[in-house]
């Protein structure tokens, strides 16, 4: 399967059919492609990543109505049904990313404004639409032609998103459930960021050299970057993605450019000029070495430079005491340091009281801290264990209980110096979350990453990690 191909199950695989009109008819007969970008928030704002920790955001959604789900080019100006090959955006795709005839990726027209999203509509349609509601849904619940994920966020507490809908999900019985292949190149495809196999189990999968993790795929720069190569006039950083959900990476500047609001520009190479050591740089190109320095000399301000001795600070009357002196050269050193168990205070070695000395002197009444002079406090007399200290006295210290955190969570603070659990039978600590085997924490609650049943077998980007449905073999 070709990357282009692979892009475009993404987004079927995590739109689907729906009779939402946003999402596209599994029927249309044109292609989009897209790349992931940046952009997020709750109630239908995008969300998405372009970095190689992966996120939700890649893929196309494309059909032909005939299974296969693709309308390209043969090399011959012909489509695969037969009709005269016409490059270009069609009149009726007016935002995102689009894959022509051709197998060319293109941007059309103009990213959408904020509050709405680029949807697919009837016959290959793309135009921009009021972002559909997150009210009563959780997760992801759908992709842009531009990869970037309608994100709805996570559950209340107690509470586990499943199959985009929040509810609480009794304990698991400890089963192995329909774990998917836990592997980062099912069917020599290239998965990134965080993999799930959907029983619990994760792996973190990275791109090869030169590619970018798009919506937990591996694949190249997305038609925004134009072709970037680098050198001046390439697009570089991030940039704002064709759909308006999120901004794409089109990595850095080559050679004596460098990248100056999305574009790389010709800049001025830096030069050693007057610095005689070190390394020098302008942020134009690599830094510039420009020599070493001797034995004992040290480079300082772009010259070599030879600090003073502590022996030479005091024959010119610079200690006067345990503080740091200035040698010089930017180095500072303690010349006449404290004693062991002194501390140096205002310039002068000061020896404050043991705990012995201060109970010798009536300092210490209780369990409170005492100053013990040269600005050292410190508590003399312990409590023991399960004791607390308060009012200078040791009382039994009284833990918190799961009652008095609701019976849910953990890794609670009982206030005695310990940690709770609240996790029933069939649960288990996942950060302070009591989630049930398998799942993961996204967005701040439990959800289980599943894989939906009606689409074919492919990655798809579940609770925010990706999970490969499907034999891997077949």
């Amino acid at each position: 399967m070709t990357f282009l191909r692979l892009r475009a199950t993404m987004v079927a695989l995590a739109l689907g059919c729906a009779p939402a009109v946003w999402v596209g008819a599994c029927g249309s007969n044109q292609s989009t492609s897209g790349s992931g970008g940046d952009g997020g928030g709750e109630d239908g704002t995008t969300d998405g990543t372009t970095s190689d920790d992966g996120g939700p955001g890649s893929g196309d959604a494309r059909s032909d109505g005939s299974g296969d789900g693709a309308t390209t080019g043969d090399g011959n100006g012909t489509t695969d049904g037969g009709a005269p090959c016409k490059p270009g955006c069609p009149s009726n795709v007016t935002c995102g990313q689009y894959t022509d005839c051709a197998g060319h990726m293109l941007v059309c027209g103009m990213p959408c404004a904020k509050g709405q999203t680029c949807t697919i509509g009837p016959n290959g349609s793309q135009s921009c639409q009021t972002t559909p509601s997150c009210t009563g849904q959780c997760g992801e619940i759908g992709v842009d032609p531009c990869g970037v994920a309608i994100n709805c966020g996570g559950c209340p507490m107690g509470q586990t998103c499943v199959a985009n809908k929040c509810g609480v999900q009794p304990p698991s019985d400890g089963g192995t459930g329909m774990c998917q292949p836990l592997t980062c190149n099912p069917k020599n495809v290239n998965l990134c960021g965080t993999v799930s196999d959907g029983c619990g189990k994760t792996m973190n999968c990275t791109c090869p050299m030169g590619q970018q993790c798009y919506g937990g795929v591996c694949g190249t720069l997305p038609p925004e970057c134009d072709g970037a190569d680098g050198g001046a006039g390439s697009k570089c950083g991030q940039v704002p993605n064709a759909c308006g959900s999120g901004n794409v990476n089109c990595g850095g500047c080559e050679g004596t450019t460098t990248c100056t609001g999305g574009t790389c520009t010709t800049c001025t190479p830096p030069t050693c000029g007057s610095v005689t050591c070190g390394q020098v740089s302008n942020g134009c190109g690599p830094k510039v070495t420009c020599g070493t320095c001797g034995s004992g000399e040290q480079c300082y301000d772009g010259g070599c430079c030879t600090p003073s001795t502590c022996a030479d600070a005091v024959d010119a009357g610079l200690v006067t005491g345990c503080d740091p002196v200035n040698l010089g050269c930017g180095e500072q050193k303690v010349c006449a340091p404290c004693a062991t168990g002194d501390v140096c205070r205002s310039n002068s070695c000061c020896t404050p009281l043991t705990c012995a000395g201060a109970i010798d002197a009536g300092l210490v009444t209780g369990c409170n801290a005492v100053d013990l002079g040269c600005g050292v406090q410190r508590s003399c007399q312990s409590c023991q264990a399960g004791e607390v200290c308060q009012g200078d006295k040791c009382v039994q210290c009284t833990p918190k209980t799961c009652a008095d955190f609701g019976n849910t969570g953990c890794n609670h603070d009982d206030g005695c110096g310990n940690r709770i659990s609240c996790c029933g039978a069939g649960t288990t600590c996942i950060q302070n979350l009591c989630c049930n085997d398998g799942d993961v924490v996204y967005a701040g609650s439990c959800c289980s990453p599943q894989c939906d049943p009606n689409q074919p077998a492919g990655p798809q980007v579940s609770c925010g990690v990706v999970i490969y449905c499907g034999n891997p073999n077949n």
